[in-house]
């Protein structure tokens, strides 16, 4: 008896495919704070969590914390929003970010009696590139615009003027990617 080769299919499709991403990441932060010609120095560190669909784009929401340290003055902002970068076939990974949350000043000298610090709605749009190093590593290189308000503002004129700020901060930093086992999709096992 003779058979004949049956054609298969079994390279002709993927059977693990990229599903989920967690990335934390750390580094060193720098900037103007907009409150004098202060250049603070500090830290921020985040995560990222992507979940991949089939689209041009891969989005991910972020959270992430900077914090400076100045002589006159130290700020913190914790936010979290949206990250989506821009695949491309090669080490590098350009992205942009829209992030919302808290900020929160504290003086070291109070610029008036009883008035030692602040916290307001924090908005920051920015963008980086993320360059793979080596498997799970990469270097980050972020930029930020924030915006601060801190509400109104006894001292401003008028009155019920809003005290805004415009920060802008600098970061290079590593990010590691949690290794997972690749997700086996069921159904590649019966085409």
């Amino acid at each position: 008896m003779f058979t004949m080769p049956v054609q298969s299919h079994a390279q002709a499709i993927s059977t693990a495919s990229r599903s989920l991403d967690i990335a934390a990441f750390g580094g060193y932060a720098t900037g103007k704070t907009d409150y004098g010609d202060l250049r603070p120095q500090g830290g921020a560190f985040g995560v990222d969590i992507t979940k991949f669909f089939h689209l041009p784009v891969v989005p991910s929401l972020e959270a992430r914390a900077n914090v400076f340290d100045s002589s006159v003055i130290n700020e913190l902002s914790y936010m979290g929003g949206i990250r989506v970068e821009v695949p491309l076939k090669n080490r590098i990974h350009p992205y942009v970010a829209a992030l919302a949350g808290l900020g929160t000043l504290h003086f070291k000298f109070a610029p008036s009696p009883g008035y030692t610090g602040d916290r307001g709605l924090v908005i920051s749009y920015g963008g980086g590139v993320d360059f793979d190093l080596v498997h799970n590593i990469s270097i980050k290189i972020d930029g930020q615009y924030q915006n601060w308000n801190l509400g109104p503002n006894g001292q401003k004129v008028p009155v019920t003027a809003d005290f805004t700020l415009t920060p802008i901060v600098g970061i290079i930093g590593v990010e590691y990617h949690i290794p997972f086992r690749p997700h086996i999709r069921q159904r590649d096992f019966y085409r």
